[in-house]
């Protein structure tokens, strides 16, 4: 045997030095990587980054001391974040330090301490890929959080159809994700609803790209019943009708639905067994996803789901608001006409597996998308929203409605005192405080603005008792960073691991560099002896 630094015998000598300038090769690329890119994350301040379409929800966990406590989580959402710039200064030679906004599709995750009003960030390094517009939803007892699906970036042809289940731990900055592979998985998609009942996850909707929409309709079901308003089954659009109703210049097309020519929008359901995604323990074969009846109401996404019981007992998924595109027009476009926006309220029937116009007495909200919806003491409430695709202060919403499943009316919360301003895609949900159930809301956007200027990352809660906000967390994007604080904080964090990194591999690759020298054999001429012995 000989030693990593001396050169072995001739006859292994070749075979040495080449493992041993591949080792110092390998070596140098570790320590460039450990040392980073000039450009990085700064350490995380009072808060989460400033975002738009997070998802929040409440979770229930025990505490260190063993008591059951509610807490607090978002994951994800389209926001940005500061980052260090380095550029030349004034004076010659002077590297000058500079932040900047940089957006990006966040895939981090953050606990919120409603009694502490304390954020604590969440690291797990096995999570999901960073999205905004998933799906997600609470199950057993509120203990973990399932999402599925969602966009990676900002186009739709990004859209996910992956299945997520996270479980926070007892520590503040705790948590697991888990992936849960399936069978018959629905179309990638984002910007769909998702709820959980006693026996399985049902998603509904949302949006894909063409093909893969064109693939969603033409597998849906051929005889699931609507029901407006609890009155008999209507056929639904694809359904034959009877012959003597049927129009002879109809002869020669097929029963399906058309869709509108370029449609991306989805109107299938789906569920899925809850018991072996949630399981921590591995399933003999993936759970399998199983189709429902469509939605027999025009296409439409940027709604919002929720769980929901009536008065008869049974349970729904109520789906509220959102929007389509006309036919023919480019998305986003500003034209008063382009976008149909709804206020209609429905209800899927879990059992029965078919849809309900619920009904409705009185006013109704205006119609809108992109808002945020949560059941509280039996009631579906709403907060905010988009009416308008103009970007303009009076497109986004601000107000508050609940549905009463008994007396089937919209009830507006005129809010006393302080409230948050007015948004769109924040992050809603129901949390328990001090015993009662209250609305909170997470970030957003507002209006006239971007994603850069005007996305938030404030909490506030509503009490519905009192029609009363009260504003926990309020928003720092707005805050221009510390520089000589951020970083005397960078460089205590960051510069002395970097450091001893650095010292300890330049060492490692000097001793390799003049082992390389003691043995490197030069080329050799033909008939002549090495110039070096």
């Amino acid at each position: 045997s000989h030693s990593n630094c001396q050169p072995p015998p001739a006859s292994h000598q070749a075979a040495w030095c080449a493992d041993m300038a591949a080792r110092r090769s390998w070596l140098l690329l570790l320590t460039t990587l450990a040392l980073g890119h000039k450009e990085v994350g700064l350490p995380p301040g009072s808060g989460p980054p400033c975002r738009k379409s997070p998802l929040l929800t409440a979770l229930n966990k025990n505490s260190t001391s063993g008591k059951s406590e509610q807490i607090l989580v978002v994951f994800g959402g389209k926001g940005w974040d500061w980052q260090t710039r380095h550029g030349k200064g004034r004076r010659k030679n002077e590297d000058k330090v500079k932040f900047k906004k940089k957006v990006a599709m966040l895939g981090d995750m953050w606990r919120f301490d409603i009694a502490e009003k304390t954020w604590y960030e969440i690291k797990d390094g096995h999570g999901p890929e960073g999205r905004w517009k998933d799906g997600a939803t609470n199950a057993l007892d509120d203990s973990v959080l399932v999402m599925m699906g969602g966009c990676t970036e900002t186009s739709v042809k990004f859209s996910q159809n992956d299945l997520w289940v996270f479980k926070p731990s007892n520590n503040p900055d705790g948590g697991d994700w888990r992936q849960v592979k399936t069978e018959n998985t629905p179309v990638k998609r984002r910007g769909h609803v998702m709820v959980s009942n006693d026996t399985h996850l049902i998603i509904f909707g949302g949006k894909s790209t063409h093909k893969n929409a064109m693939k969603s309709w033409a597998g849906l079901p051929r005889s699931a019943p609507a029901v407006h308003h609890e009155e008999q089954p209507a056929p639904l659009p694809w359904m034959p009708q009877p012959e003597e109703e049927r129009d002879d210049e109809d002869d020669d097309d097929d029963d399906d639905f058309k869709p509108q020519k370029g449609e991306k929008c989805l109107i299938d359901v789906w569920a899925i067994p809850k018991a072996p995604v949630v399981s921590e323990v591995k399933p003999s074969s993936p759970p399998r996803w199983t189709q429902g009846a469509a939605f027999p109401a025009g296409c439409r996404w940027g709604g919002t789901g929720s769980y929901v019981v009536g008065a008869s007992g049974k349970e729904y998924l109520a789906m509220f608001g959102g929007r389509h595109l006309a036919a023919g027009l480019v998305e986003h476009t500003t034209e008063s006409s382009a976008y149909a926006y709804y206020n209609d309220l429905w209800l899927y029937d879990f059992l029965e597996d078919r849809w309900v116009e619920a009904p409705t007495v009185g006013p109704r909200p205006p119609a809108r998308d992109h808002h945020g919806a949560a059941t509280i003491d039996g009631k579906i409430f709403i907060y905010g929203g988009r009416r308008s695709e103009l970007r303009a202060s009076n497109s986004t919403l601000a107000d508050i409605w609940s549905y009463d499943m008994v007396t089937h009316t919209w009830t507006e919360h005129v809010a006393q005192g302080a409230s948050p301003s007015a948004r769109f895609m924040p992050g809603v949900s129901s949390v328990k405080i001090d015993g009662a159930d209250q609305l909170v809301v997470f970030a957003g956007e507002n209006l006239p603005g971007s994603t850069k200027k005007t996305t938030l990352n404030d909490v506030w809660v509503f009490n519905p008792a009192t029609a009363t906000w009260l504003e926990l967390f309020a928003p720092t994007c707005d805050d221009s960073p510390d520089l000589e604080q951020e970083l005397n904080a960078f460089a205590i964090d960051d510069l002395v691991p970097k450091l001893a990194i650095l010292a300890v591999g330049l060492g490692l690759v000097l001793g390799m560099s003049y082992s390389l020298k003691l043995c490197a054999t030069p080329r050799m001429a033909r008939g002549r002896e090495p110039l070096l012995q």
